[in-house]
């Protein structure tokens, strides 16, 4: 995947067509994953080789020219398929005490973009997403976050082949990030 903020010469936007099945994608994702179909949503819109990545950034002055996090550095998030089917399973188990009660969780997905790759089957996208969380009477949070996959499209369905999540607070204010973006 392309360095985030940086665009390919080589790139180009996909036909309207394209951009419509690829945000359609995302509104259902969203809608499965607010109505806790996890193995539903691991099992389908999930590719087997994923790389599921939400690195720590560290806020710095423009002079500071230390390079921007990679895999091998901290991270909210660095999960394989395996990974992500753990934690979806350990939601099924009933032990996860800070999910019950349940969230309510709200999905709020805007400014996609897609671009053709030299692989016809897939496409870079961006996303701005904010997640409204609810649970009990009075935990709340929302999350602003940033949202670049890499999307295959296999047998007719798009699956995430790379996720990078870039949280925008410094410091995340919520009692957990026990949820999947």
């Amino acid at each position: 995947m392309m360095a985030e903020g940086s665009m390919s010469e080589e790139q180009s936007r996909v036909p309207q067509e394209m951009l419509h099945a690829i945000t359609q994608h995302y509104y259902t994702e969203a809608r499965w994953l607010q109505e806790r179909l996890y193995r539903e949503w691991l099992d389908q819109m999930v590719a087997r080789d994923i790389h599921y990545w939400a690195p720590i950034f560290e806020e710095r002055l423009k002079k500071d020219k230390r390079p921007a996090p990679t895999p091998d550095d901290a991270a909210y998030y660095n999960d394989t398929y395996k990974d992500l089917q753990g934690r979806v399973e350990r939601l099924y188990t009933g032990m996860v005490w800070m999910e019950d009660p349940p969230s309510r969780i709200r999905y709020m997905i805007s400014n996609v973009e897609a671009f053709s790759t030299p692989n016809a089957n897939e496409f870079v996208t961006y996303c701005n997403i904010l997640v409204m969380r609810n649970r009990r009477q009075i935990e709340a949070a929302q999350h602003s976050l940033g949202r670049q996959d890499l999307l295959r499209l296999a047998d007719g369905k798009f699956q995430v082949a790379k996720r990078k999540i870039t949280v925008d607070a410094r410091v995340v204010q919520d009692m957990n990030l026990y949820f999947f973006i």
